[in-house]
């Protein structure tokens, strides 16, 4: 039986070096799936130098597996057919790359029937794009950024810092607010909070965009891979017309390092998805439900 646990902060190197060097999708970043290990509960377990993830639901009964990652894949997946078993429970595959399926498909052949996750798919951007927006496909967000600079020309942006970190805090609970939600009951306030708090741990990098000194923006992510760096929030306040444009530019400019940016999923709401496809991904990145036949 394979023995799952949930992430710890020690353990998010550990199970980072499990993945290539190349990986564009979230599923490689650790620091996300520490952070969000309350809200989805997401545990691993380790077999044979093989790393294995798997989604369970709220009342502790596992929901699926994912491919798993490591020198002995193979193996990894014959041990996840055997604790289905074992736990009278089907070996349901999920979250799945397109990179993922057809590994799987190699090792596994005809094993399960999948299904594209409409809800789960990345929306992934060459940074390059993001940071200069050129040519007219960008023209809407360009001028966005102008009106926003001549309305606001006391504007600036600051790299988020142990010492500033209140302040990009101030803007994810003015935000919660102007939404309606109750910060300190609001799941990903706690989270925002938590990764504030461990900045230097988790490596993260962020930024704060302030109108006369005062903080109306903020944005924060990590690292996936050297290749692509993920955007894991992104918040301004709506009295502030196009902030959400000049801090997702500016951020961009910072990060031009990594030839990708990953701007995560829409989640299943339509505007969100409106939004995302606006800035014209280069990739989006699918995912696939394996349902064992």
């Amino acid at each position: 039986m394979l023995n799952f646990k949930q992430i710890e902060k020690s353990d998010i190197k550990k199970y980072r070096a499990f993945y290539s060097d190349d990986e564009i999708g979230c599923e490689a970043n650790m620091v996300s799936a520490y952070l969000w290990k309350h809200e989805y509960p997401i545990k691993f377990a380790v077999f044979d130098d093989t790393l294995i993830k798997a989604y369970f639901r709220s009342d502790g009964r596992l929901w699926g597996y994912c491919l798993p990652h490591g020198k002995n894949v193979k193996g990894a997946l014959k041990a996840i057919a055997d604790d289905a078993k074992e736990n009278d429970r089907q070996p349901y595959m999920g979250y799945m790359s397109r990179k993922e399926r057809e590994e799987f498909e190699r090792l596994c052949t005809g094993k399960c029937i999948f299904e594209p996750s409409t809800t789960t798919q990345d929306y992934i951007y060459l940074t390059e794009m993001l940071a200069e927006l050129p040519g007219k496909k960008y023209h809407a967000k360009r001028n966005h950024i102008s009106k926003f600079n001549r309305t606001f020309p006391d504007s600036k942006t600051e790299p988020v810092t142990a010492e500033n970190a209140a302040d990009a805090l101030k803007v994810a609970e003015l935000w919660c607010l102007e939404n309606g939600l109750t910060p300190n009951e609001h799941a990903e306030y706690a989270v925002i909070k938590e990764a504030l708090e461990n900045l230097n741990e988790f490596e993260m990098r962020g930024l704060i965009l302030y109108v006369n000194q005062t903080p109306v923006a903020m944005t924060l992510g990590s690292e996936i891979s050297p290749l692509c760096f993920d955007v894991n929030f992104e918040k301004a306040l709506r009295d502030y017309e196009g902030s959400y444009a000049v801090i997702n530019n500016e951020f961009a400019k910072t990060l031009t390092n990594y030839k990708y940016l990953n701007r995560e999923e829409d989640m299943g709401l339509e505007g969100l998805k409106k939004s995302k496809l606006s800035y014209h991904p280069e990739i989006i990145y699918e995912r696939f439900d394996g349902i064992p036949k």
